[in-house]
């Protein structure tokens, strides 16, 4: 039998499963929700996740996009603005606007005790792009 109710872990999962330009430096886009379940996991806006309870969580995120120029496209986990070290992806694109590449990052961030909620973003740290689909998926580990 499922786990049902309470006993689910606190997640979301939000996608833009459309077109969007990303500036270099932008903030890729999270436009809906897909699943959500319990409380402490929610969209802030239209490109950012918040985590509202002390804890860790488990992130995976994934991205596929073309580029407008030849260079190296690195996408960032930020948490409250600040890269989370080792959850970061760089795909290298050699011809301008015909490659479709796809990048994914996977981490655990810790939300401490009394620091008030933290914000997740994925940040394209490279050239700009073109994103086709972007999907974050947030679970609540305790």
């Amino acid at each position: 039998m499922g786990r049902k109710g309470k006993n689910m872990p606190a997640s979301i999962f939000a996608i833009t499963p459309t077109t969007a330009a990303v500036t270099a430096g932008g903030v890729l886009p999270l436009t809906t929700i897909a699943r959500r379940q319990c409380g402490c996991v929610n969209q802030l806006g239209s490109d950012s996740i918040i985590l509202e309870r002390a804890g860790y969580y488990k992130v995976t995120a994934t991205a596929t996009f073309n580029a407008p120029v030849a260079g190296d496209v690195t996408i960032n986990l930020t948490k409250d603005g600040v890269a989370v070290p080792g959850v970061t992806a760089t795909e290298t694109i050699t011809t301008a606007d015909t490659e479709v590449r796809s990048i994914a990052v996977s981490g655990i961030v810790r939300v401490n005790c009394g620091s008030g909620a933290a914000v997740l973003q994925l940040v394209n740290a490279g050239v700009a792009i073109e994103t086709s689909n972007v999907a974050i998926d947030v679970e609540y580990l305790g």
